[in-house]
């Protein structure tokens, strides 16, 4: 099974059900290569939030 990667991604609601949904999945996971791809989907996933915590509000300097 190939995990689709997102890009950037503004529904965080649908972001946060995604990588709910595998850790799930890779709590009960007994293959080990697809408990591999499963963390590193969730691994991509929390980074690219974490990038995006980090990034300053651009709306402030918008409104300047």
């Amino acid at each position: 099974m190939i995990i689709r990667h997102f890009g950037a991604v503004n529904m965080q609601g649908e972001n946060l059900e995604r990588w709910q949904k595998l850790c799930q999945e890779a709590a009960g996971e007994r293959d080990r290569e697809r408990l591999m791809q499963l963390i590193s989907e969730i691994d991509r996933m929390l980074a690219e939030k974490s990038k995006r915590l980090r990034q300053p509000h651009n709306s402030q300097q918008d409104a300047a």
